[in-house]
C-alpha cells in the first residue's frame, strides 16, 4: 500500500475554503509505502484469519510491534470514506464521534456541509492523518462491520520499513476466533 504523506502539511490544508483532489496533489512527492495493522489482537487475528488470508502461504502470523502516531494514519477504507461521503449526519455523527473521537468532528462535520464527494473524500485523507484521531481510534473497543464485511475495532496503515527494535513479537496467531458481532455497522450511519 502506498499512501501520501499530509501530516507536515495539515494546518495548511485544513485553513484552505474549499479543498479539492488538486490540493492533496503535492503530496504525492511524499507518497510512502505502508502496511495494515489493527491496535487490537483481535481485530489482527481477524485480518489475519479471515478476510486476508490466502489460499496458499496460510499460515497466519501475527506481528506485534509499537508505533507512535506520527508514523500511522487511519486506514479508513472499510468505514471511514463510506462515513465521509454518504453518512447521514444526524444519525452518523455520534457514532463517529463513539469510534474516532471528538476530533475527527470538525472534518466531517465540514464535509457534510458540500455536496462535492471530491471536496468530501479530500477532507477524509485529512482527518486520517490527523494524530488525536488516530490515538482515539486506537482506543476504541466497539467493533465496526465495514465493507466486505470486515469487523474490526481499528484499522490503521503503518510506514515501513517497521524497526527491528520496534517489534515485540511474531508468532501464529495463538487466539481462539470468533467472528465478532458488529456493534456499528455502515447501515447504521447512512
Amino acid at each position: 500500500m502506498i499512501a501520501a504523506d499530509l501530516k507536515p502539511r495539515l494546518k495548511d490544508l485544513w485553513e484552505r475554503p474549499t479543498l479539492a483532489a488538486s490540493d492533496l496533489e503535492a503530496a504525492k512527492k511524499a507518497m510512502l509505502s505502508w502496511t495494515c495493522a489493527c491496535a487490537d489482537e483481535e481485530g489482527a487475528a481477524y485480518y489475519a484469519l479471515e478476510h486476508n488470508r490466502p489460499s496458499s502461504n496460510d499460515a497466519p502470523l501475527l506481528i506485534s510491534f509499537e508505533a507512535d502516531a506520527a508514523d500511522m494514519i487511519v486506514d479508513g477504507r472499510d468505514f471511514l470514506f463510506t462515513l465521509f461521503q454518504l453518512g447521514d449526519p444526524p444519525k452518523a455523527r455520534p457514532l463517529a464521534e463513539r469510534l474516532f473521537g471528538p476530533a475527527l468532528l470538525r472534518y466531517v462535520d465540514r464535509a457534510w456541509q458540500t455536496a462535492d464527494q471530491q471536496e468530501r473524500i479530500a477532507l477524509c485523507k485529512l482527518a486520517v492523518q490527523d494524530d488525536e484521531v488516530i490515538v482515539a481510534h486506537a482506543a476504541n473497543q466497539t467493533v465496526i462491520g465495514g465493507r466486505y464485511g470486515t469487523r474490526f475495532c481499528s484499522a490503521f496503515l503503518i510506514r515501513t520499513p517497521v524497526a527491528r527494535s520496534a517489534i515485540l513479537d511474531v508468532g501464529p496467531v495463538e487466539i481462539d476466533f470468533d467472528l465478532p458481532a458488529a456493534e456499528i455497522t455502515l447501515d447504521m450511519i447512512i
